[in-house]
């Protein structure tokens, strides 16, 4: 299973004897690094001593849920029922920066590193997977990127690439994907947001006409998709008043 940070993961138990009864399941995980395998579920209940018992939920099918992963809970998962067990593999795309978001600007370059994290290690897929995953880079309509002279790209295992350029003015609030493709198919993908300091994009002018005690919603065009408001400012200029006031910013 692949993931990115944040998200909310169900790893299913299979081969249960129907009709299902939990009591007898329990859920061990293998962490990345660790010799020691940790119970977090015995008889169908997460245990209290797991750290992360407020992240876990086992569902009515002896599922088990891990509410917003973190890189810890990369790993294996083994699921048993009785003399059956069920393995799942946890792994976990991320990208990491040279330069905060913050502090990016024209001409400055830019170095992003997407890794898939597996139960093997940072970068490190499993064997026999080397023929069918692969990650690569891609722009906001889903091109590869590596068909563009001004990227230079590293590849440091099949599940680890690097990516390097040059911001230019035009990369104010450009989107640079990582995504994962297994057997050809995308699996999931990861983002990376430019929000350049000292650029400001387009603007456009709506007017608007109202009465007295009206609602009145103003739209925010030129917005990047997926919207991430929390890149987003409104500046009122009232009337009479050299100074505009910030009404919101990154988002609130």
């Amino acid at each position: 299973m692949y993931n990115i940070l944040g998200d909310d993961v169900n790893m299913p138990c299979k081969n249960l004897v129907y009709p299902v009864n939990c009591n007898s399941v329990g859920w061990i995980h293998l962490k990345t690094g660790s010799r020691n395998a940790f119970q977090e579920v015995s008889e169908g209940k997460v245990r209290v001593e797991s750290n992360r018992a407020e992240r876990l939920t086992v569902k009515p099918d002896c599922s088990l849920t891990v509410h917003n992963v973190t890189s810890e809970d990369v790993g294996k998962y083994r699921c048993q029922t009785g003399n059956i067990d069920s393995l799942t593999h946890l792994s976990l795309l991320t990208i990491s920066s040279s330069t905060p978001e913050s502090d990016l600007k024209p001409d400055y370059p830019l170095t992003l590193r997407c890794t898939l994290h597996t139960p093997l290690g940072p970068g490190m897929c499993r064997y026999g997977e080397l023929d069918k995953i692969s990650l690569g880079w891609v722009d906001q309509t889903g091109a590869d990127l590596q068909d563009v002279s001004r990227y230079h790209f590293t590849v440091h295992s099949t599940c680890d690439i690097t990516l390097e350029v040059t911001l230019q003015r035009e990369d104010i609030n450009r989107r640079w994907t990582c995504q994962l493709t297994d057997k050809g198919k995308v699996k999931t993908y990861i983002y990376f947001h430019s929000t350049l300091s000292g650029v400001f994009g387009e603007s456009s002018s709506t007017y608007t006409y109202n009465i007295l005690g009206d609602d009145v919603n103003m739209p925010c065009k030129n917005l990047v998709y997926p919207v991430n408001c929390s890149s987003v400012g409104w500046i009122f200029a009232k009337i009479g008043l050299l100074n505009a006031i910030q009404e919101v910013s990154e988002g609130k």
